[in-house]
């Protein structure tokens, strides 16, 4: 394996961040008197790679004395030819076929299947999953096999660890977001009029990819057009059909998922293709003195919650709305409040009931290495403008790892 202090191209962690990692899990359990903890890797963040490093969507068991223990369902192949040879693995033991009876078995030979033992897929942070990742037959079967198991739900307290980043996470962040920085420069070098929509993001995508990084759902937000409300997968994503063809006085814009070593990074890239008019201009003012007042206001000690009602205040005064967070974590995301106000504009009065708002997604007190997504964004008579990059909370202050997506962009 290439050493993360001697590979700045592509940086890898160290045994000495999983040994760093498990402590800090063993830590949870001791204060939660919990005997063990089971991570489940469905979600969309992959909560099991904190602990295995790889992200496999596997069962995961860690207790105070033991190593973890990988159930999954696949024999991992992969770590037996020479390509994946070229990786240290952090985790040794794995069992591979039925992954629930594999784990009830394995708490039986420790004599833990009547202790009481923290789960995490039972809720989780990202959009969509506050319910949980785990499914009803997933469930239901552990509490078969486990009956006298005591479960403790503990995505909160394994996520409060994950979302802070140590300096050798910060190290990925940074690769991820300058990939991401990479594909806004694509994104734009590639937006023109008489342009398609698909050419643009898949300039995005591929600059990521060749980079070395990754994506993840929802892979990228996207929409282009002479108006602009949703902000989603785009149509053409998920229903076919033709692209949109670009003209003068179009916007296209992207939020983008920039992955590096599992670390995730965002960028809200805005294009205007020809001058911006006088009302995207506005807007765009609107988005840049929240991420500015969002910076300055950026330390450690403050509340997320806090936070989030500083970078909104400009938007509520200057009677616009959103459809997306003004400011997130990554990750796993807390989101600040949603669709703020929308009844002050204009282009929705003829809706007979206004798109119902979201509050803010949980609370924190901010501290160093939490890194976040700034990302405000202002709607008024069917024009929205949405700016912003990855922002690292470090010793030395805030860290911004991105500059292109931080303004409307014109070709």
């Amino acid at each position: 394996m290439t050493d993360i202090a001697t590979d700045q191209a592509y940086p890898t962690l160290s045994l000495r961040e999983r040994d760093r990692r498990w402590a800090a899990v063993r830590g949870l359990l001791k204060e939660h008197e919990l005997a063990g903890i089971v991570v489940f890797g469905t979600g969309r963040d992959h909560a099991d790679s904190y602990l295995t490093n790889e992200g496999r969507r596997t069962i995961v068991l860690l207790t105070e004395h033991e190593d973890p223990t990988i159930f999954t369902g696949d024999v991992p192949l992969d770590r037996l030819d020479a390509q994946g040879s070229r990786w240290e693995r952090w985790v040794e033991d794995w069992q591979h076929g039925d992954g629930l009876a594999n784990l009830a078995a394995a708490l039986r030979e420790r004599g833990l299947d009547r202790s009481r033992l923290g789960v995490v897929g039972l809720t989780g942070r990202f959009v969509g999953e506050a319910a949980g990742t785990i499914s009803y037959r997933t469930w239901s079967r552990v509490l078969e096999l486990l009956p006298d198991a005591h479960w403790v739900d503990t995505a909160a307290a394994y996520e409060s660890l994950v979302i802070v980043k140590s300096p050798e996470e910060q190290v990925l962040l940074r690769k991820a977001a300058a990939l991401g920085e990479q594909a806004c420069h694509a994104f734009v070098d590639t937006a023109r009029a008489g342009g398609n929509e698909h050419e643009i993001a898949a300039a995005a995508f591929h600059a990521i990819i060749a980079g070395g990084g990754w994506v993840r759902w929802p892979f990228m937000l996207e929409r282009a057009g002479a108006s602009m409300f949703a902000w989603s997968i785009p149509e053409w994503f998920e229903m076919g059909g033709a692209p949109h063809v670009l003209r003068k006085g179009d916007t296209i814009a992207a939020e983008i998922f920039a992955f590096y070593g599992g670390q995730e990074s965002q960028q809200q890239i805005d294009v205007s293709i020809g001058e911006p008019s006088p009302l995207l201009r506005e807007l765009e003012e609107v988005c840049l003195e929240s991420y500015r007042v969002g910076i300055e206001a950026l330390t450690p000690g403050l509340r997320f919650s806090e936070l989030a009602a500083i970078m909104e205040e400009p938007l509520q005064r200057s009677r616009t709305w959103n459809t997306g967070p003004m400011v997130q974590t990554v990750s796993p995301i807390y989101n600040s409040a949603t669709r703020i106000n929308p009844g002050v504009d204009p282009a929705l009065q003829h809706l007979k009931r206004l798109p119902s708002g979201h509050p803010i997604d949980g609370d924190f007190v901010i501290q160093e290495g939490h890194a976040f997504a700034f990302e405000p964004n202002a709607l008024r008579d069917g024009q929205r403008v949405c700016v912003g990059g990855t922002v690292l909370l470090t010793s030395n202050g805030p860290e911004e790892l991105n500059s292109i997506p931080n303004r409307l962009n014109v070709v």
